[in-house]
């Protein structure tokens, strides 16, 4: 059954904000503790009660929430690090937020931030970051793709190294 317009439309805005509806890339940055050693291979735990959701009746958690985190895991996994149900050296967790401006150049910017942090001593080690407009209209397969390209961008020298080039 579709979802009414209204949810529809808007749940198609917020993902086309983390998933731009244009032919340009996403803007993704990354930050890292430098002093941090990174394995090559490890496993993280989605921390669900860090994780931030915009409270709004129309955005739909019940969808967006398993594309982000089914986007992230594939990414993750094909540079070494797997998610699990149980014990795990990281902990992964998300920041969604959409800021929309109203007025004569009406626009929605969504920001996604992935938050990578070590079990054992509960600190930040590594921050990927994404931001677009918000554009409606996408289909799923195409708000899929765009996060699934900001994400392998994002990953793109996932884990970090240290070593001078």
């Amino acid at each position: 059954m579709p979802a009414p317009p209204r949810v529809g439309s808007v749940f198609a805005a917020l993902i086309a904000l983390v998933a731009c509806a244009s032919k340009d890339a996403i803007p993704v940055s990354t930050n890292f503790d430098p002093l941090y050693h990174f394995p090559a291979r490890a496993t993280y735990a989605w921390d669900d009660a860090a994780n931030a959701f915009p409270n709004s009746p129309d955005i739909d958690r019940k969808e967006m929430d398993p594309l982000l985190k089914d986007v992230a895991n594939e990414a993750f996994a094909a540079h070494g690090y797997r998610v699990t149900a149980g014990p795990a050296d990281y902990r992964l967790s998300y920041q969604f937020s959409v800021v929309s401006r109203r007025g004569v150049d009406s626009v929605a910017v969504g920001s996604l931030s992935l938050l990578l942090t070590e079990t054992s001593s509960g600190r930040r080690v590594w921050t990927g970051f994404g931001q677009a407009e918000v554009f409606v209209g996408l289909k799923p397969e195409e708000r899929r793709a765009r996060l699934h390209d900001a994400m392998e961008r994002m990953l793109q020298n996932f884990p970090p190294n240290q070593r001078p080039s």
